[in-house]
């Protein structure tokens, strides 16, 4: 009964020693005093310190942070808005390092200097082959079309509304002063001289124009105004000067028989003023010395399709031409949207404004009907004792011309013949301060309005009003004034 009773006893010890064992060592085990710490409503304030750290992490500034680097990348988008040009080997410029992020987005590991190189050359040409377009190397609407990133889609708001709000504003608002300027330049050989002109707005060429004057055969050109009358007489006999764009067919065709062209003489020309044309002085300037003449060559036929030998000294006569516009001074300009600048017009004549023994060249630059710059100058024959003549008169061009004279511009020679003015004329007024005074008269005015002021004046009329508000005083201002409507109207 004894053994029982220890017996019992000691089951129930050791159910009771158990009972206070089991649970703290599964309790250890399990860990369940972590568990009831994070969850047991006593722990409120410690849970109220973690939860801020907690969302800190994922409350979503890496949301906020990715959204605003989203307009990083569509500002490449928007950037391709930003060429306005056609690009090919040879451009410098911002346009050409915008094209450059474009391709490295697309994977490509270009150095983004705005210098349009060999290796950005490869780089356009393999994305044009991958991409099913003309593999030229040039690159336009379609190929830019194909570079903006698929994501320009995609930030709808933030990207459309700033490319859309920001960039739109300025063009509609921002005015730009418009100034010509004029050389005579030997670009091309000996037997002729350039005439460049160039229309800037700051640095940028917005317009030009170039043509060549040439002693031809009266029988097969047409020769410049007052060829028939006393400036005629100091022409080798049987000849005339001729403009070659003025006789672009006949000369065209001699170009094709005798030297082989391919194209026009007004196809080049035209070919070299739309190569020029958005470009800066700075960049062509550039281009120029890094290039020889056969590559300069190259790089305008690339893209324009021109193909004359003297490119380089066509190119060299505008840039010339550009820096003489970009000197003048403000105050003479005309202001105008910049978001216009690509609408402006260039128009040439050569005209009888003043007697016969000279002709005049009259430029106008227009923007729809508007006159917006202007440019005019006589050439004359004068003795080579006093006046400069224009290039290559002491080459074979000089020897069409009478012996002892000189084709001369008349603001070449403005000392002299100002001086020959008011000796002989008793002129109170320089030759460039009355053709200055002409131009500043025509600026900003239409050619329907200037038509309708010179259809209801006459000559002696036209010159008071052009007097009373420049001081001008020739006494053939209203000649003047219809060669640069004529010129407009050309333009237009």
């Amino acid at each position: 009964m004894n053994k029982k009773l220890f017996a019992v006893a000691l089951l129930v010890l050791t159910a009771f020693i158990v009972s206070i064992v089991a649970p703290i060592q599964v309790a250890k085990f399990f860990k369940v005093d972590a568990v009831s710490a994070a969850t047991d409503s006593s722990n409120n304030s410690s849970t109220q310190n973690k939860t801020p750290a907690t969302p800190a992490k994922t409350t979503k500034p890496a949301p906020v942070q990715a959204t605003v680097k989203k307009p990083a990348a569509s500002t490449a988008v928007t950037s391709v808005s930003g060429i306005k040009r056609l690009l090919a080997y040879g451009s410098r410029g911002q346009d050409v390092k915008l094209l450059q992020t474009l391709l490295n987005q697309h994977g490509y590991k270009l150095k983004v200097d705005g210098i349009f190189g060999p290796k950005t050359l490869a780089a356009v040409k393999d994305f044009q082959k991958k991409n099913g377009l003309k593999v030229d190397g040039i690159v336009g609407p379609k190929t830019l079309a194909k570079l903006a990133p698929k994501t320009a889609a995609k930030p709808a708001t933030p990207a459309t509304q700033v490319t859309k709000a920001t960039p739109a504003t300025p063009p509609q608002t921002q005015k730009v002063a418009v100034k010509i300027g004029k050389v005579d330049y030997a670009a091309h050989g000996t037997k002729c001289f350039t005439v460049a002109i160039a229309a800037v707005a700051g640095d940028k060429i917005v317009a030009a124009y170039i043509d060549d004057y040439q002693f031809m055969s009266k029988d097969v050109a047409k020769g410049v105004p007052n060829m028939d009358q006393e400036f005629g007489t100091y022409v080798k006999e049987g000849y005339v000067l001729a403009s070659k764009l003025t006789n672009a067919e006949y000369y065209s065709n001699n170009m094709k028989t005798k030297g082989g062209a391919t194209k026009t003489v007004n196809e080049n020309f035209g070919g070299i003023v739309k190569f020029v044309k958005g470009k800066t002085i700075a960049e062509l300037e550039s281009m120029l010395a890094s290039s020889t003449k056969e590559q300069m060559r190259e790089k305008v036929d690339a893209v324009t399709g021109a193909t004359l030998e003297d490119t380089y000294g066509y190119v060299k006569a505008i840039v010339e031409a550009a820096k003489i516009a970009k000197a003048t001074p403000d105050a003479d300009a005309v202001m105008v949207d910049a978001k216009d600048l690509g609408n402006l017009k260039i128009g040439k004549v050569d005209y009888a404004a003043h007697g016969t023994k000279c002709f005049t060249l009259a430029t106008a630059v227009v923007l729809g009907d508007k006159i917006v710059a202007a440019y005019i100058d006589d050439y004359q024959f004068m003795s080579k004792d006093v006046a400069k003549g224009v290039p290559n008169m002491d080459q074979e061009f000089g020897t069409y011309v009478k012996e002892g004279y000189v084709l001369a511009s008349k603001l070449t020679n403005a000392e002299y013949y100002s001086n020959n003015m008011k000796t002989k004329g008793g002129a109170t007024k320089t030759v460039n301060e009355n053709f200055g005074g002409i131009v500043k008269f025509v600026k900003g005015k239409t050619i329907a309005e200037l038509e309708s002021m010179l259809a209801s004046s006459t000559k002696e009329q036209m010159r008071e009003k052009v007097d009373a508000v420049t001081g001008a005083t020739l006494e053939d201002t209203y000649g003047y004034v219809k060669a640069i409507v004529e010129a407009a109207k050309v333009a237009k």
